[in-house]
């Protein structure tokens, strides 16, 4: 895939780096860090950024080499670090998903086992790009991963988000499973739960600034699809949205309903009456099954 971004006659290309040396060239620009930031073996040749990652979530009762939330994690920084390289200059932003859409066509490998990211920008600009991401293993596809990134310099961050900046804030912990709900509750029909956010569900995400990363939302989601699905499942298909960030101290209202049939799900999550994020999901369902 060619990039159709303007400053790709400008760029300067990187070539192939050491893995350490282009994942300090990452966390330099980019305001992630670990253990968000979880690629190892990262090489950029000034078009694709390609990274290994390793499952680490705990997958509940959904099927693959990694469950859709945690392979949409690795995308996302896989996606912000091949356009934080791509750009001409070498300034500090942060990279906002604002929307993830993606197709899983699951894994022939075991829960946990190495997977290849490659990341390509198909357009870019000073305020905005867009990158496919795909996610494999040796000789077959698992995923393709569609991000839209809403560019915020740092200073002009600082600003926006002075009030949520912490003094300090742990670049250690892991992801290895999601924050626990306060309350939850489901029917035959739809799910509903309320999570309060904590710092320790954002650690590396945005450094100083605890938000919670889109992907966590995603696997809360999830948490929900659990409550009303009989038995294992895999997700064929999402498109989450996300408008508005949230912030470690907001209580978020997470609402899953089925749509269009047992296996298609819309949802939604808000704090107070501000909208943070809304999902449409496709399952497919796991076998054997637990009924």
């Amino acid at each position: 895939m060619r990039t159709s971004s303007p400053w790709a006659t400008t760029r300067e290309p990187l070539g192939r780096r050491d893995s350490d040396a282009a994942a300090a060239k990452v966390l330099a620009r980019v305001g992630h860090g670990t253990p968000y930031f979880a690629l190892e073996d990262c090489v950029f040749d000034g078009a694709e950024l390609r990274a290994i990652a390793r499952a680490e979530t705990d997958p509940g009762r959904e099927l693959g080499t990694a469950t859709s939330a945690e392979i949409a994690r690795h995308a996302v920084v896989a996606g912000s670090a091949c356009l934080a390289l791509a750009r001409p200059d070498e300034a500090r932003c942060y990279y906002l998903a604002s929307s993830i859409d993606g197709t899983f066509f699951g894994g022939s490998a075991e829960f946990g086992a190495a997977m290849q990211y490659a990341a390509v920008v198909t357009s870019e600009g000073p305020v905005g790009g867009w990158v496919q991401v795909e996610a494999r293993l040796p000789h077959e596809l698992v995923a393709r991963v569609r991000i839209t990134y809403a560019i915020v310099e740092e200073h002009l961050f600082a600003r926006l988000f002075a009030a949520q900046r912490t003094a300090t804030f742990s670049d250690t912990g892991s992801y290895a499973t999601y924050p626990p709900f306060a309350t939850c509750s489901h029917g035959s029909s739809g799910a509903e739960a309320r999570l309060v956010v904590e710092t320790s569900a954002c650690h590396g995400h945005f450094q100083q600034y605890p938000t919670l990363p889109a992907s966590t939302l995603l696997g809360e989601f999830m948490e929900l699809v659990a409550r009303l699905v009989p038995g294992d499942f895999r997700v064929s298909a999402l498109h989450l949205r996300t408008p508005a960030l949230a912030w470690a101290g907001d209580e978020l209202l997470l609402r899953l309903e089925k749509s269009n049939g047992p296996w298609q799900f819309a949802g939604r999550a808000t704090v107070g009456s501000r909208q943070v994020a809304s999902l449409e999901l496709g399952l497919v369902r796991g076998f054997p099954c637990r009924e």
